[in-house]
């Protein structure tokens, strides 16, 4: 489309081209879209064509979210459990309001965050769990958990039940193992109710693994939940067929180090970092299998790519990691205070935030990805 419309200005005349107005309403939310179908017959015409109306919902809700940072807390000590924030890059700072919460301080400073799923964070204040929108300030209490848990397993997962009202629903897991017995606690928002199951294992897992353990899951996939222990081991729920199991690292994995597992893109990769070295892995096999099957995807060494201008150091030490949730070349790297994003494509590493802190003390720092959306979001 060519066409030009003109637009009365006290200064002259505006002209807008039709690509231009059909470009703003891609972008719009479809509340928006409702009201803006009274501003003109051509507005009407556009909104309510099928094809327009599927690619503003398409990009609206694209399955590959577009990263504007990163919260963090301290789990060391209560005097440094303040909630922070940091954007991931420069660009990112540009893309939102006035209205955003970067401190998420509506729950007090007794409250911490345990995960965070598609623009949404799972806050926990003295047994109570509360689901919390930064953009919008909006925050759901849930009830009371049936089973007391010291600093269990969490699953969070948020998805998209009806674009056109902008509406999500939640599904939360949490779990404990003792013995050969694990403990399942599941929280749905479409029956508002805590729900216990206890499976019986066929394989013990290693227990000590679980006393240490206080991630979030690494990510979520049609009801199935996986988690990295700091033991480590891998460990799978199935939320549909109420199964539950450890699962293999990679056969050609031969060293020991500090691991990672996270979802990218719609897979899951996992990373092991050893001296300076780091090697990345992604999961090929049927999510419900298991029998793993790891490919060998990048292999990478952070001393020769990450200068010493931006840390500091002439020895590189990864103290933390994070990916990229649409981009899996993309990681974030914690080096001694200062959070690198490291892109293992292009082999280019840029700073992205200085905690002003001792490496030492930022190794107690937990990272919560977070993912900005330009439309309301609310809370089923």
């Amino acid at each position: 489309m060519k066409r030009r419309r003109k637009l009365s200005h006290k200064e002259g005349v505006v002209e807008v081209s039709d690509d231009i107005v059909i470009n703003i309403l891609h972008r719009l939310p479809s509340k928006s879209l409702a009201r803006f179908k009274c501003v003109s017959k051509c507005w009407r015409k556009y909104i309510a064509d099928s094809s327009l109306s599927y690619s503003c919902r398409t990009q609206r809700w694209r399955p590959q979210p577009y990263l504007i940072g990163f919260f963090y807390q301290a789990r060391d000590t209560c005097e440094r459990s303040k909630i922070q924030f940091f954007f991931s890059s420069e660009e990112s700072s540009l893309d939102i309001d006035g209205s955003f919460d970067q401190s998420v301080s509506f729950l007090g400073r007794s409250a911490y965050i345990v995960a965070s799923s598609n623009g949404f964070l799972l806050c926990n204040r003295q047994r109570v769990y509360y689901v919390y929108n930064p953009a919008t300030r909006q925050s759901m209490a849930l009830p009371k958990t049936q089973i007391g848990m010291n600093d269990p397993t969490i699953g969070f997962i948020c998805k998209v039940d009806d674009p056109n009202r902008d509406v999500i629903s939640f599904t939360i897991v949490r779990y404990w193992i003792l013995q050969s017995n694990v403990t399942i606690e599941s929280f749905s928002s479409e029956t508002n109710a805590w729900i216990v199951d206890n499976l019986i294992l066929n394989v013990p897992l290693r227990l000590y693994f679980f006393v240490y353990m206080k991630s979030p899951s690494a990510g979520v996939v049609d009801g199935v939940f996986f988690w990295l222990d700091q033991g480590p081991q891998i460990t799978v729920y199935d939320s549909v067929h109420k199964s539950f199991w450890a699962l293999g690292f990679p056969e050609d994995m031969v060293a020991t180090g500090n691991y990672f597992l996270g979802f990218s893109g719609g897979d899951f990769y996992f990373a092991l970092y050893v001296k300076t070295n780091i090697t990345v892995w992604q999961l090929k096999s049927n999510i419900r299998s298991r029998d793993a099957l790891w490919v060998r995807k990048y292999v990478t060494d952070v001393a020769t790519t990450v200068p010493f201008g931006l840390t500091g150091f002439l020895h590189t030490e990864v103290q933390n990691m994070d990916i990229h949730p649409a981009s899996p070349h993309i990681f974030y790297l914690d080096v001694k205070g200062k959070v690198i994003s490291y892109d293992m494509e292009t082999d280019i590493a840029e700073l992205v935030h200085d905690f002003g802190e001792y490496g030492w003390r930022t190794k107690h720092f937990k990272l919560f990805s977070y993912e900005w959306h330009q439309w309301p979001r609310g809370i089923l």
